[in-house]
């Protein structure tokens, strides 16, 4: 009876236990898909620093008014070298894929840091890699 009692409050424990986990688990989202990240949406993120090859500088005369706009539905505004865009965008974990609306042309930017008004992205074509600081006014 004694060994019984003490069975007892172990299965049940184990029972308990097995309960939670198996109702407990949450699907989990494939490993490549798609981030929905809002954190950087609805803000426009004006250029205020450049950098090439470890030199920083102040946005140049063509791209004194660039910036970048992005929407939570994946729509996006920008304006690159005095150059204005405008596409969708997706984003799988650093990287945010733009698409733009006109042209096709696809480009991405590796998010190298954000904060709630800060944001380093990295621009890469060929060798040629260019750091891009934004910041919400």
């Amino acid at each position: 009876m004694k060994k019984l009692l003490l069975i007892l409050p172990l299965l049940a424990t184990l029972t308990l236990a097995s309960a939670q986990t198996k109702g407990g688990t949450t699907a989990k989202a494939p490993k490549n898909a798609p981030i929905v990240d809002t954190t950087l949406c609805s803000k426009r993120w004006d250029l205020v620093q450049v950098e090439e090859w470890a030199v920083a500088s102040k946005p140049k005369k063509k791209q004194a008014d660039d910036y970048l706009w992005m929407t939570g539905d994946g729509k996006y505004n920008l304006k690159r070298n005095g150059e204005a865009k405008a596409g969708t965008w997706t984003r799988q974990a650093a990287y945010i894929n733009f698409t733009d609306e006109q042209s096709k042309e696809k480009f991405t930017y590796k998010v190298e840091s954000s904060e709630a008004k800060k944001l380093k992205v990295d621009y890469h074509v060929g060798d040629m890699h260019t750091l891009f600081y934004f910041e919400v006014k």
